[in-house]
């Protein structure tokens, strides 16, 4: 099954691998060959703080919203390009799931902000709420998500657990009362008393009305970002998985794909990027290139052969790597497999992007 094939059945794609392996530029690539491709509007959205998406499109992304890539000679639909800003998500999902009051009561609180910008995991689930606010709007026909480096690239499966775990947590549930009032018992006005002086009264008293606050739109905040989390690993979605040739890089990918397993997922396909150019792939090349080098039966004249010996190791080297890579591509974790040649310069225009998305369109 091909890329295309692949892409063409789903709404989501998620793309994964380790960092510095290209996993932006083939999102990026993949998402210009939809817009040529697909009938309707396709969306690419990064949830990796780098600004690696902004500078391969040439635009200039600021905050959640999606901007349209113009596309030199244009595309059959319209490619839109955005970036998580973690913050404004986090407001977004509060002002969807809270009154207007109490939402401008939460994002007053000094707590909040703090709590939004930092949380552990924040990123995740403020990726989860952005993405369930794109695919509620209807806009686009294909999203394709561009995760971080693989050691973080599932945590957003995980983030709606963490965070309903983390404000339904006991020691919150103790200074809130769990109803709405601040536990008024003998232990609890010790902590009060200790934190006004550890934490200045004011500051204390922000944190238990943020968490009073916040425990009145957590629920449905939850209940929305873990339908997203279930639509990433529905059959309406496909992991792309992004790597190098290089064997340490395939481990770590060897290793994401066993943590998808442990969520009953897997990759439908992986594209390995800076193989050995095709040439480097062919037998008579190697062979030619190890006469030449040793000088035995050599095709060539014995001056020819001396003008070109030198190359003909090197010929000889980038073949030997190639037969290695065969070996690490064959041994991946996905019946799909595209492959991109090593090049002297990556993509870095809208022009480059799109014949790499046409290259791997059909592949697989």
């Amino acid at each position: 099954m091909t890329l295309r094939q692949i892409i063409e059945g789903r709404s989501l794609v998620v793309v994964a691998g380790s960092g510095g392996v290209g996993k932006t530029t083939v999102s990026a690539a993949l998402g210009l060959a939809a817009a040529h491709h697909l009938d309707g509007d396709v969306l690419v959205l990064t949830i990796d703080p780098a600004r690696r998406l902004a500078n391969a499109l040439g635009i200039d992304i600021d905050g959640n919203e999606a901007v349209q890539v113009p596309v030199p000679g244009g595309t059959h639909s319209n490619l839109y390009a955005a970036m998580l800003d973690p913050g404004p998500a986090w407001d977004a999902m509060v002002e969807r799931a809270a009154s207007p009051e109490i939402a401008e009561r939460i994002m007053a609180n000094s707590v909040y902000r703090r709590i939004a910008d930092t949380f552990v995991h924040g990123n995740d689930y403020a990726a989860l709420g952005w993405l369930d606010e794109a695919i509620a709007s209807d806009r686009y026909r294909l999203i394709i998500v561009d995760t971080p480096p693989s050691q973080n690239a599932l945590d957003f499966f995980d983030a709606p657990n963490r965070v309903s775990e983390f404000f339904g947590s006991s020691l919150l549930g103790w200074l809130t009362g769990g109803d709405g009032t601040f536990v008024g018992g003998a232990a609890a006005k010790t902590f009060a008393t200790v934190a006004d002086k550890l934490l200045g009264a004011e500051f204390f008293a922000d944190v238990v009305e943020f968490f009073q606050l916040m425990n009145s739109v957590v629920p449905e905040m939850v209940e929305r970002t873990s339908a997203v989390a279930a639509d990433l690993a529905g059959d309406d979605a496909a992991f792309v998985a992004v790597t190098s040739p290089a064997t340490d890089v395939v481990a770590r990918l060897e290793r994401l794909a066993d943590a998808l397993a442990q969520r009953e997922l897997t990759f439908d396909a992986v594209v390995v990027n800076g193989v050995e150019p095709d040439v480097f792939w062919e037998p008579k090349v190697l062979d030619v290139a190890t006469r030449v080098a040793a000088d035995t039966k050599s095709p060539l004249t014995n001056n020819q052969t001396v003008l070109v010996a030198p190359g003909a190791e090197y010929v000889r080297e980038r073949c030997e790597v190639a037969q290695a890579q065969r070996q690490v591509i064959d041994s991946l974790p996905a019946d799909t497999v595209a492959t991109v040649p090593r090049l002297v310069h990556s993509p870095t225009d809208i022009d480059g992007l799109r014949r790499l998305g046409e290259q791997l369109w059909d592949e697989g």
